[in-house]
Protein backbone atom coordinates (compact mmCIF):
# COMPACT_ATOMS: atom_id res chain seq x y z
CA UNK A 1 0.00 0.00 0.00
CA UNK A 2 3.27 2.69 0.74
CA UNK A 3 4.67 1.48 -2.57
CA UNK A 4 1.17 2.80 -4.21
CA UNK A 5 0.87 5.82 -2.48
CA UNK A 6 4.33 6.68 -3.56
CA UNK A 7 3.87 6.54 -7.18
CA UNK A 8 0.63 8.44 -6.57
CA UNK A 9 2.38 11.09 -4.94
CA UNK A 10 5.08 11.08 -7.41
CA UNK A 11 2.79 11.05 -10.73
CA UNK A 12 1.17 13.95 -8.93
CA UNK A 13 3.60 16.03 -8.13
CA UNK A 14 4.46 15.91 -12.27
CA UNK A 15 0.97 16.70 -12.83
CA UNK A 16 0.91 19.53 -11.12
CA UNK A 17 4.51 20.97 -12.33
CA UNK A 18 2.29 20.19 -15.65
CA UNK A 19 -0.43 22.78 -13.99
CA UNK A 20 1.51 25.24 -13.23
CA UNK A 21 3.17 25.86 -16.60
CA UNK A 22 -0.45 25.74 -18.21
CA UNK A 23 -1.65 28.49 -15.49
CA UNK A 24 -0.15 31.31 -17.30
CA UNK A 25 -1.67 30.83 -20.73
CA UNK A 26 -4.08 32.88 -21.98
CA UNK A 27 -5.73 30.75 -24.82
CA UNK A 28 -9.30 31.06 -24.01
CA UNK A 29 -10.49 28.08 -25.72
CA UNK A 30 -8.12 25.64 -23.60
CA UNK A 31 -8.98 27.34 -20.33
CA UNK A 32 -12.65 27.14 -21.32
CA UNK A 33 -12.03 23.24 -21.47
CA UNK A 34 -9.97 22.65 -18.83
CA UNK A 35 -12.89 24.60 -16.31
CA UNK A 36 -11.42 28.03 -15.69
CA UNK A 37 -14.75 29.87 -17.28
CA UNK A 38 -14.22 33.07 -15.22
CA UNK A 39 -10.47 33.78 -16.90
CA UNK A 40 -11.75 32.42 -20.42
CA UNK A 41 -14.63 35.14 -20.49
CA UNK A 42 -11.89 38.05 -19.72
CA UNK A 43 -9.97 36.51 -22.23
CA UNK A 44 -12.45 36.51 -25.04
CA UNK A 45 -13.99 40.14 -23.27
CA UNK A 46 -10.70 41.14 -24.17
CA UNK A 47 -10.73 39.94 -27.61
CA UNK A 48 -13.88 41.44 -28.73
CA UNK A 49 -13.05 44.68 -27.31
CA UNK A 50 -9.93 44.41 -29.98
CA UNK A 51 -12.18 43.37 -32.53
CA UNK A 52 -16.25 42.87 -31.98
CA UNK A 53 -16.26 40.43 -34.99
CA UNK A 54 -14.20 37.70 -33.49
CA UNK A 55 -16.07 35.03 -34.15
CA UNK A 56 -14.71 32.25 -32.33
CA UNK A 57 -14.45 34.57 -28.66
CA UNK A 58 -18.27 35.24 -29.48
CA UNK A 59 -19.33 32.08 -29.68
CA UNK A 60 -17.35 30.96 -26.80
CA UNK A 61 -17.92 33.91 -24.27
CA UNK A 62 -21.77 32.85 -25.45
CA UNK A 63 -21.27 29.02 -24.15
CA UNK A 64 -19.74 30.75 -20.66
CA UNK A 65 -22.77 33.40 -20.83
CA UNK A 66 -24.96 30.33 -21.26
CA UNK A 67 -23.83 28.23 -18.59
CA UNK A 68 -24.36 31.03 -16.05
CA UNK A 69 -28.38 31.47 -17.08
CA UNK A 70 -27.74 34.81 -19.21
CA UNK A 71 -29.65 33.23 -22.07
CA UNK A 72 -30.17 36.77 -23.81
CA UNK A 73 -26.79 37.87 -23.51
CA UNK A 74 -26.04 34.43 -24.95
CA UNK A 75 -27.99 34.35 -27.77
CA UNK A 76 -26.98 37.95 -28.57
CA UNK A 77 -23.35 36.91 -28.80
CA UNK A 78 -24.21 33.75 -30.85
CA UNK A 79 -25.97 35.47 -33.01
CA UNK A 80 -23.55 37.74 -33.46
CA UNK A 81 -20.97 35.20 -34.03
CA UNK A 82 -22.33 33.55 -36.63
CA UNK A 83 -23.11 37.39 -38.97
CA UNK A 84 -19.81 38.21 -38.32
CA UNK A 85 -18.58 34.53 -39.37
CA UNK A 86 -21.38 31.95 -40.94
CA UNK A 87 -18.64 29.41 -41.59
CA UNK A 88 -17.59 29.18 -38.50
CA UNK A 89 -18.44 25.60 -37.08
CA UNK A 90 -18.10 26.35 -33.34
CA UNK A 91 -20.38 29.69 -33.80
CA UNK A 92 -23.07 27.95 -35.53
CA UNK A 93 -23.02 25.43 -32.60
CA UNK A 94 -23.15 28.30 -29.78
CA UNK A 95 -25.92 29.42 -31.63
CA UNK A 96 -27.33 25.09 -31.92
CA UNK A 97 -26.95 25.03 -27.77
CA UNK A 98 -28.33 28.44 -26.83
CA UNK A 99 -31.88 27.57 -28.72
CA UNK A 100 -31.44 24.17 -27.32
CA UNK A 101 -31.17 25.48 -23.66
CA UNK A 102 -33.73 27.94 -24.04
CA UNK A 103 -36.36 25.23 -25.79
CA UNK A 104 -35.56 23.24 -22.81
CA UNK A 105 -37.24 25.76 -20.15
CA UNK A 106 -40.02 27.29 -22.78
CA UNK A 107 -43.63 27.03 -22.75
CA UNK A 108 -44.94 24.03 -24.61
CA UNK A 109 -45.87 26.73 -27.43
CA UNK A 110 -42.51 27.89 -28.04
CA UNK A 111 -40.56 24.56 -27.96
CA UNK A 112 -40.74 23.59 -31.31
CA UNK A 113 -39.64 26.59 -33.10
CA UNK A 114 -36.87 26.76 -30.78
CA UNK A 115 -36.25 23.18 -31.28
CA UNK A 116 -36.36 23.31 -35.41
CA UNK A 117 -33.57 26.27 -34.74
CA UNK A 118 -31.67 24.29 -32.65
CA UNK A 119 -31.66 21.62 -35.21
CA UNK A 120 -31.09 23.75 -37.78
CA UNK A 121 -27.72 25.65 -36.16
CA UNK A 122 -26.60 22.01 -35.47
CA UNK A 123 -26.49 20.95 -38.89
CA UNK A 124 -24.59 23.71 -40.18
CA UNK A 125 -22.24 23.31 -37.57
CA UNK A 126 -21.61 19.23 -38.85
CA UNK A 127 -22.04 21.00 -42.74
CA UNK A 128 -18.89 23.37 -41.51
CA UNK A 129 -16.99 20.02 -39.54
CA UNK A 130 -18.17 16.55 -39.83
CA UNK A 131 -16.37 15.92 -37.12
CA UNK A 132 -17.94 18.40 -34.62
CA UNK A 133 -18.30 16.35 -31.34
CA UNK A 134 -20.35 19.40 -29.15
CA UNK A 135 -22.44 19.30 -32.71
CA UNK A 136 -22.92 15.52 -33.40
CA UNK A 137 -23.45 15.33 -29.83
CA UNK A 138 -26.58 18.03 -29.59
CA UNK A 139 -28.16 16.05 -32.70
CA UNK A 140 -27.95 13.29 -30.62
CA UNK A 141 -30.39 15.27 -28.12
CA UNK A 142 -32.68 16.46 -30.28
CA UNK A 143 -33.19 13.29 -32.33
CA UNK A 144 -33.58 10.95 -28.93
CA UNK A 145 -35.72 13.30 -27.15
CA UNK A 146 -38.26 15.48 -29.29
CA UNK A 147 -41.39 13.93 -29.90
CA UNK A 148 -41.54 12.92 -33.32
CA UNK A 149 -44.19 15.74 -34.81
CA UNK A 150 -41.33 17.60 -34.10
CA UNK A 151 -39.03 16.01 -35.78
CA UNK A 152 -37.67 13.43 -33.14
CA UNK A 153 -36.26 9.99 -34.22
CA UNK A 154 -34.40 7.20 -32.46
CA UNK A 155 -32.94 5.89 -35.49
CA UNK A 156 -31.11 9.06 -36.25
CA UNK A 157 -30.22 9.66 -32.50
CA UNK A 158 -27.98 6.37 -32.96
CA UNK A 159 -26.64 7.11 -35.93
CA UNK A 160 -25.64 10.14 -34.64
CA UNK A 161 -24.25 8.16 -31.83
CA UNK A 162 -22.01 6.04 -33.73
CA UNK A 163 -20.85 9.27 -36.19
CA UNK A 164 -19.41 10.30 -32.91
CA UNK A 165 -17.62 6.84 -31.47
CA UNK A 166 -16.00 7.74 -34.90
CA UNK A 167 -14.07 10.31 -34.32
CA UNK A 168 -14.06 10.31 -29.78
CA UNK A 169 -14.28 6.16 -29.24
CA UNK A 170 -14.18 7.56 -25.55
CA UNK A 171 -17.11 10.01 -26.02
CA UNK A 172 -18.65 7.79 -28.18
CA UNK A 173 -19.42 5.51 -25.62
CA UNK A 174 -20.15 7.91 -22.83
CA UNK A 175 -22.89 9.36 -25.22
CA UNK A 176 -24.20 5.48 -25.74
CA UNK A 177 -24.13 5.54 -21.24
CA UNK A 178 -26.32 8.34 -21.19
CA UNK A 179 -28.70 7.25 -23.96
CA UNK A 180 -28.82 3.77 -21.90
CA UNK A 181 -29.24 6.27 -18.83
CA UNK A 182 -32.19 7.77 -20.44
CA UNK A 183 -33.83 3.57 -21.30
CA UNK A 184 -32.79 3.06 -17.61
CA UNK A 185 -30.89 -0.07 -18.73
CA UNK A 186 -28.71 0.28 -15.78
CA UNK A 187 -26.51 -2.67 -16.51
CA UNK A 188 -25.85 -1.00 -19.96
CA UNK A 189 -24.87 2.36 -18.26
CA UNK A 190 -22.52 0.24 -16.81
CA UNK A 191 -20.98 -1.46 -19.40
CA UNK A 192 -20.57 1.92 -21.62
CA UNK A 193 -18.63 3.73 -18.92
CA UNK A 194 -15.98 0.89 -18.84
CA UNK A 195 -15.37 0.77 -22.55
CA UNK A 196 -15.11 5.19 -22.20
CA UNK A 197 -12.41 4.55 -19.67
CA UNK A 198 -10.69 1.85 -21.72
CA UNK A 199 -11.21 3.72 -24.71
CA UNK A 200 -8.13 4.59 -26.96
CA UNK A 201 -6.40 7.57 -26.59
CA UNK A 202 -6.95 7.66 -22.67
CA UNK A 203 -10.00 9.97 -21.62
CA UNK A 204 -9.64 11.63 -18.19
CA UNK A 205 -13.18 12.52 -18.76
CA UNK A 206 -14.29 9.49 -18.91
CA UNK A 207 -12.55 8.05 -16.50
CA UNK A 208 -14.39 10.06 -14.16
CA UNK A 209 -17.45 9.19 -15.40
CA UNK A 210 -17.13 5.26 -14.71
CA UNK A 211 -15.30 6.46 -11.44
CA UNK A 212 -18.67 8.50 -10.63
CA UNK A 213 -20.63 5.46 -11.53
CA UNK A 214 -18.30 2.75 -9.60
CA UNK A 215 -18.47 5.35 -6.44
CA UNK A 216 -21.54 3.72 -5.07
CA UNK A 217 -21.55 1.61 -2.03
CA UNK A 218 -23.12 -1.26 -3.87
CA UNK A 219 -20.78 -0.90 -7.13
CA UNK A 220 -17.19 -1.14 -6.96
CA UNK A 221 -15.59 1.95 -4.44
CA UNK A 222 -12.03 0.22 -4.73
CA UNK A 223 -11.73 0.85 -8.64
CA UNK A 224 -14.00 4.30 -8.64
CA UNK A 225 -10.46 5.18 -6.70
CA UNK A 226 -7.96 3.81 -8.78
CA UNK A 227 -9.79 5.77 -12.06
CA UNK A 228 -10.26 9.08 -10.30
CA UNK A 229 -6.29 8.71 -9.47
CA UNK A 230 -5.55 8.17 -12.83
CA UNK A 231 -7.72 10.96 -14.25
CA UNK A 232 -6.39 13.43 -11.37
CA UNK A 233 -2.60 12.51 -12.74
CA UNK A 234 -3.80 12.89 -16.06
CA UNK A 235 -5.83 16.42 -16.01
CA UNK A 236 -5.08 17.76 -12.36
CA UNK A 237 -7.01 20.54 -13.98
CA UNK A 238 -10.07 18.86 -13.99
CA UNK A 239 -11.73 18.68 -10.61
CA UNK A 240 -14.23 15.70 -11.37
CA UNK A 241 -11.53 13.17 -10.43
CA UNK A 242 -10.92 15.34 -7.24
CA UNK A 243 -14.34 15.23 -6.20
CA UNK A 244 -14.48 11.53 -6.13
CA UNK A 245 -11.91 11.13 -4.58
CA UNK A 246 -13.24 13.50 -1.68
CA UNK A 247 -16.66 11.88 -1.68
CA UNK A 248 -14.87 8.12 -1.21
CA UNK A 249 -12.58 9.37 1.24
CA UNK A 250 -15.58 11.33 3.07
CA UNK A 251 -17.71 7.99 3.20
CA UNK A 252 -15.11 5.51 4.10
CA UNK A 253 -13.78 7.73 6.84
CA UNK A 254 -10.35 8.42 5.77
CA UNK A 255 -9.97 11.49 6.82
CA UNK A 256 -6.03 11.83 6.36
CA UNK A 257 -6.35 11.11 2.85
CA UNK A 258 -9.02 13.37 2.72
CA UNK A 259 -7.40 16.32 4.02
CA UNK A 260 -4.47 15.55 1.86
CA UNK A 261 -6.56 15.34 -1.29
CA UNK A 262 -8.03 18.49 -0.86
CA UNK A 263 -4.94 20.54 -0.45
CA UNK A 264 -3.77 18.52 -3.55
CA UNK A 265 -6.29 19.62 -5.64
CA UNK A 266 -6.41 23.46 -4.42
CA UNK A 267 -2.40 23.20 -5.22
CA UNK A 268 -3.37 21.76 -8.64
CA UNK A 269 -5.85 24.98 -9.53
CA UNK A 270 -5.93 27.50 -6.87
CA UNK A 271 -9.82 29.28 -8.09
CA UNK A 272 -11.60 26.05 -8.50
CA UNK A 273 -12.58 24.69 -4.47
CA UNK A 274 -15.23 22.65 -5.91
CA UNK A 275 -13.59 19.84 -4.31
CA UNK A 276 -14.26 21.40 -0.64
CA UNK A 277 -17.59 21.95 -0.96
CA UNK A 278 -18.46 18.64 -2.79
CA UNK A 279 -16.25 17.14 0.93
CA UNK A 280 -18.51 19.38 2.89
CA UNK A 281 -21.23 18.61 1.75
CA UNK A 282 -21.03 14.50 1.58
CA UNK A 283 -19.87 15.05 5.63
CA UNK A 284 -23.23 16.76 5.81
CA UNK A 285 -25.24 14.02 3.94
CA UNK A 286 -23.77 11.52 6.01
CA UNK A 287 -24.28 13.22 9.11
CA UNK A 288 -20.71 12.98 9.93
CA UNK A 289 -17.67 15.00 11.42
CA UNK A 290 -20.07 18.73 10.95
CA UNK A 291 -17.57 20.40 12.48
CA UNK A 292 -14.94 19.05 9.82
CA UNK A 293 -17.56 20.05 6.81
CA UNK A 294 -18.30 23.10 8.59
CA UNK A 295 -14.30 23.84 8.16
CA UNK A 296 -14.64 22.76 4.29
CA UNK A 297 -17.42 24.92 3.28
CA UNK A 298 -16.07 27.93 4.83
CA UNK A 299 -13.57 27.45 3.02
CA UNK A 300 -15.11 27.30 -0.15
CA UNK A 301 -17.08 30.49 0.86
CA UNK A 302 -13.61 32.61 1.15
CA UNK A 303 -13.62 33.09 -2.61
CA UNK A 304 -16.09 33.48 -5.49
CA UNK A 305 -16.78 30.46 -6.96
CA UNK A 306 -16.38 29.42 -10.64
CA UNK A 307 -18.86 30.05 -12.87
CA UNK A 308 -20.83 26.37 -12.81
CA UNK A 309 -19.64 25.97 -9.59
CA UNK A 310 -22.14 25.24 -6.48
CA UNK A 311 -23.25 29.16 -5.76
CA UNK A 312 -22.43 30.79 -2.14
CA UNK A 313 -26.18 30.14 -1.85
CA UNK A 314 -25.84 26.28 -2.09
CA UNK A 315 -22.75 26.16 0.12
CA UNK A 316 -24.36 28.13 2.69
CA UNK A 317 -27.57 26.61 2.85
CA UNK A 318 -25.02 23.11 3.53
CA UNK A 319 -22.85 25.18 5.78
CA UNK A 320 -26.15 25.89 7.90
CA UNK A 321 -27.42 22.05 8.07
CA UNK A 322 -23.48 21.33 9.51
CA UNK A 323 -24.05 24.16 12.32
CA UNK A 324 -27.32 22.33 13.08
CA UNK A 325 -25.83 19.35 13.70
CA UNK A 326 -23.70 20.91 16.27
CA UNK A 327 -26.24 21.98 18.04
CA UNK A 328 -25.42 25.75 16.37
CA UNK A 329 -29.74 26.86 15.71
CA UNK A 330 -29.32 30.44 15.61
CA UNK A 331 -25.94 30.10 13.75
CA UNK A 332 -27.95 27.80 10.99
CA UNK A 333 -30.55 29.83 10.89
CA UNK A 334 -28.90 32.96 10.37
CA UNK A 335 -26.89 31.34 7.28
CA UNK A 336 -30.46 29.74 6.13
CA UNK A 337 -31.55 33.48 6.00
CA UNK A 338 -28.85 34.40 3.78
CA UNK A 339 -28.51 31.35 1.51
CA UNK A 340 -32.69 32.70 0.79
CA UNK A 341 -31.33 36.34 -0.01
CA UNK A 342 -28.83 35.23 -2.23
CA UNK A 343 -31.06 32.53 -3.96
CA UNK A 344 -34.99 32.93 -3.04
CA UNK A 345 -35.45 29.75 -5.54
CA UNK A 346 -33.35 27.61 -3.03
CA UNK A 347 -36.39 25.49 -1.74
CA UNK A 348 -34.71 23.28 -0.02
CA UNK A 349 -33.32 26.48 2.12
CA UNK A 350 -36.87 27.63 2.33
CA UNK A 351 -37.44 24.34 4.17
CA UNK A 352 -34.98 23.75 6.29
CA UNK A 353 -35.48 27.88 7.83
CA UNK A 354 -38.87 27.50 8.28
CA UNK A 355 -38.07 24.31 9.92
CA UNK A 356 -35.85 25.77 12.43
CA UNK A 357 -37.46 29.05 12.92
CA UNK A 358 -40.95 26.58 13.68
Amino acid sequence: MMRVKLVVVQSLVLALAAATAFAATDDATQLYERGYLRRAASACEQRLAANPHDAEAGALLSRIRSTQGDMDQALKLATAAVGSDPRNADAQYALSEVYGRKARDASVLSQAGLAGKMRKAGEAAIALDPKHVDALDIMVDFYSMAPGFMGGDKKKAAEYTERIAQVDPAAGWQRKAENAMRAKDTTLVGQCYAHAAEAQPVSARALVQFASWLAQPWRDQARSEKLALQAVQLEPWRIGGWQVLVALYAYEDRFADLDDVLKRSEAAEPSHLAPWYQAGRQLVVLHKDPVRAESYLRHYLSQEPEIGAQSWAAARWRLALALEQQGKKSEAIGELDAAVKLDPKNEDAKKDLKRLRG
